[in-house]
């Protein structure tokens, strides 16, 4: 009994440094969950890269949105025409493919 009585002491002590620990280790996740989402939130430039990895995550990605800048930037390259004229060999089988084609005519491959 006496020795029992003799580490209570100890053992509270050792308790509240484990829940401070836990606690500031909570409270800096959260803060760095906070700053993430300021930064990502933001309009200026400077945080640009960050904020497409955060919106490939848990969003739609910029380039597959209907109306965004970043699909501004593919519309300003020389768009695909379905009637110019091309024939090419199938990516698949390599028999030679036209415009006219959607589908392959040997291995049946769709194609765009």
């Amino acid at each position: 009994m006496n020795l029992r009585n003799g580490m209570l002491p100890l053992v509270s002590v050792m308790s509240g440094i484990a829940t401070g620990i836990v606690l500031l280790f909570a409270t800096t996740l959260i803060g760095a969950m906070v700053f993430i989402i300021r930064l990502t939130t933001q309009d200026s430039g400077k945080h640009k890269e960050l904020r497409e990895f955060v919106e490939a995550l848990f969003g739609t990605p910029s380039h597959l949105r209907p109306s965004d800048a970043g699909a501004d930037e593919h519309k300003s390259e020389r768009p695909v025409r379905a009637d110019e004229p091309f024939s090419e060999p199938c990516p698949a089988c390599g028999e030679t493919v036209t415009h006219e084609h959607a589908e392959c005519p040997s291995c049946g491959l769709r194609l765009l």
